[in-house]
């Protein structure tokens, strides 16, 4: 039925707990989990550092927050084997997280998506326009909001 999971993490634990039920289901369904971190790129804030002097850094603020979304696609995958998992991908991507995930589900034949809410009550995360109610919205495969 799922041959594709995607679970988009930010390592909140709402996310993680997604990661938790997609093993659940990925070991009824053999499917394989694909676990998505996605990093907002941040030129304007960089920009900012250089204005204040602030340019000594050893790696730029885009390559502090890919390794920091790596790390935490790394605990995902740690989670999805400690429960049973066998079949794990993960993937680190930057831009808007949103239209990352959906690009990334549509190009990528994505059965189910299972992402975590931010705690927000449902019409105040549509007023706010939480990511998860952007995706479950927009999708064209169904969306397990946890």
């Amino acid at each position: 039925m799922f041959q594709k999971i995607l679970i988009p993490i930010d390592g909140s634990e709402k996310s993680l707990e997604g990661v938790r039920v997609a093993s659940s289901m990925a070991q009824m369904y053999d499917s394989e989990m694909i676990i998505l971190s996605i990093f907002r790129h941040h030129s304007m804030m960089e920009r900012s550092f250089s204005m204040a002097g602030i340019s000594k850094r050893t790696e730029s603020l885009d390559e502090t927050l890919s390794a920091y979304a790596k790390e935490i696609v790394e605990e995902g995958k740690k989670i999805a084997y400690e429960t049973g998992a066998t079949r794990v991908k993960g993937v680190v991507r930057g831009g808007q997280v949103a239209k990352q995930i959906l690009n990334y589900a549509k190009s990528n034949d994505i059965d189910l998506i299972v992402i975590g809410s931010q705690g927000q009550g449902d019409l105040s995360g549509y007023l706010l326009g939480g990511v998860s109610h952007k995706v479950a919205g927009l999708a064209k495969c169904p969306v397990l909001v946890i």
